[in-house]
């Protein structure tokens, strides 16, 4: 099949051992799966006739094919159905093959390809209008113009914003087991948005008193929390870390002592409706001495979606 020159082409090849009555190696036929390739330079390419190639009596055959990524072609990416007496087998041929014979292939399926825009050439100037002169040849394209500055990064409750809300000073509870949201941390959140969450809280208290802890969320919120800190009993910060699941206003108890223990809160929501992330503490065990949540604690909210 004749095609333009210069244009990206495959040489396939194989061996026919499928033979008529007589012996003789019966034909072996190929299209290309789409109805027509065009080019923007060339117009139709091939279209979805059969080409028919006749082996030699050794049942050896050669035919040259559109390559299915030739430039400037569209659709891009698509098989040949060949067929050679039996079952059909479809073939990606992409112009980097050069030559190949069929038994180095697999079938690649059926595939029509993708249709890329391809401008055509620019048509010839329509006639000058009765009150105007032939318009001259468009000008040289000026310059182009310095890139501007970057973009702001975004802001606020979106996907991909990290936002975090911090405590600047101490806050104290003494001789309560009643769960108290905390002053400082607690972070809006939107109904159906996805977040991931951290935190860190600087804890400093009795070691009999220790310290109850929640995070709370709008009703309806999916997902969990774990407090990631020492379990109760605790006198200089080592001991058992908790990792337990818990659902958002579950709380879970855990150590405290004088000389200060780290509570990292993380955990991941699907917000039920608009309202707050908050963390919500008190002492696990009444106590005169304040358990203590102090300066520089913190949680972060990222918004996954």
């Amino acid at each position: 099949m004749p095609f333009p020159e210069g244009i990206e082409t495959v040489t396939l090849t194989g061996h026919q051992t499928r033979a008529d009555g007589s012996g003789v190696p019966l034909p072996v036929r190929v299209r290309p799966v789409p109805r027509r390739i065009v080019s923007a330079a060339h117009g139709v390419v091939v279209d979805d006739e059969w080409v028919a190639v006749t082996p030699d009596a050794g049942g050896h055959w050669s035919v040259e094919l559109l390559a299915v990524d030739a430039a400037g072609c569209t659709p891009s990416g698509w098989t040949y159905r060949l067929e050679t007496g039996g079952d059909a087998v479809f073939l990606s041929l992409p112009a980097a093959l050069g030559e190949v014979d069929i038994a180095e292939l697999v079938d690649a399926g059926a595939d029509s390809g993708e249709y890329v825009l391809v401008p055509g050439p620019a048509g010839p100037p329509g006639p000058a209008g009765a009150d105007s002169t032939v318009p001259g040849p468009p000008g040289e394209p000026g310059p182009q113009g310095e890139q501007g500055p970057p973009g702001a990064p975004p802001t606020g409750d979106q996907p991909g914003v990290t936002r975090t809300a911090f405590k600047p000073v101490d806050e104290s509870v003494a001789a309560s087991i009643v769960l108290q949201a905390d002053d400082d941390l607690s972070i809006h959140v939107t109904a159906g948005a996805a977040y991931s969450i951290d935190g860190c809280l600087i804890v400093t208290g009795d070691p009999a008193g220790d310290l109850a802890l929640t995070l709370t969320a709008p009703p309806g919120t999916t997902g969990g929390w774990t407090p990631t800190a020492t379990t109760l009993g605790t006198t200089d910060g080592t001991g058992s870390v908790r990792m337990t699941r818990f659902d958002f206003g579950a709380s879970s108890s855990m150590g405290a002592t004088a000389a200060g223990v780290i509570v990292n809160p993380q955990g991941g929501v699907i917000a039920g409706a608009d309202g707050v992330v908050t963390v919500q503490w008190a002492q696990a065990v009444s106590s005169a001495t304040a358990t203590v949540v102090r300066a520089g604690s913190w949680l972060r909210l990222t918004r996954m979606g």
